[in-house]
């Protein structure tokens, strides 16, 4: 089976643990390893520090292999301090890059349209999706941001095991949330998924380096569930997501 790792990261992190696979180097072993075809990264400096400096870093740092597909992190134009829509669209188009990646949260913006309008509107219309992470979307938030912009298709990453009470009702009122399979691990969480939501709605992902590519792969091998549901998540839908990419 192939997969496509729709969301990791690169680089050094600030405290990193004791046998933690940060390096480029390490990271390309584990793919090969758990047979991930490609990985769609973002860069550590631009989710923990600078965003543009870090989306820099990034594009020299997967020139190390053709696998690695960028993933830039994004935020508001305010203060100049990334770029306007129409830069952001030829930047993209230039370096190849179909997935961004947000955190209000962790770069201390807020998520409402009247400071996301423009990168919003932006990724509605060139349909790109958005990926964030659980903890910058916490319950009521997530459905704020989903509902706020109800044409971007959202992939929310590095959830966790307690979460489908808060996570279900969103997936009702928003059609426009996907969910990432790195950490969602609820006792049969994917086998509930598809059942209640279908696979469509699954992205896999690894979280590396601090989640395990195995584990990752291993719980999409090892569900209850079809093997055409399988496929469909392991690659499938987001090789959907990226064919609607428009840049």
């Amino acid at each position: 089976m192939r997969f496509i790792d729709a969301s990791c990261r690169l680089g050094m992190p600030a405290a990193p643990g004791e046998g933690m696979p940060w390096k480029t180097e390490e990271i390309l072993e584990l793919m090969d390893r758990c047979h991930i075809e490609q990985a769609f990264a973002y860069h550590i400096v631009a989710r923990d520090g600078e965003v543009e400096d870090g989306n820099g870093l990034l594009m020299e740092e997967i020139k190390k292999d053709s696998r690695l597909q960028p993933q830039w992190c994004a935020m508001p134009a305010t203060f100049r301090e990334f770029l306007h829509a129409d830069a952001l669209g030829d930047a993209m188009k230039k370096n190849g890059v179909k997935t961004l990646r947000i955190a209000p949260k962790g770069f201390a913006h807020s998520a409402m349209p009247y400071a996301m309008k423009e990168l919003m509107d932006f990724a509605a219309q060139s349909r790109v999706p958005v990926f964030f992470d659980y903890g910058e979307a916490v319950g009521d938030a997530l459905y704020d941001l989903c509902s706020a912009y109800p044409d971007v298709k959202f992939v929310v990453t590095n959830t966790a095991y307690a979460l489908n009470r808060f996570l279900g009702p969103v997936l009702d009122a928003c059609p426009n949330l996907y969910v990432g399979t790195g950490n969602y691990v609820p006792h049969q969480g994917l086998e509930t998924f598809c059942r209640y939501y279908s696979a469509d709605r699954l992205i896999f992902n690894t979280n590396l380096p601090f989640g395990s590519a195995t584990a990752a792969v291993s719980l999409v091998c090892l569900a209850n569930i079809s093997k055409e549901e399988k496929e469909k998540i392991a690659c499938g839908n987001m090789e959907r997501l990226l064919s609607e990419v428009r840049l």
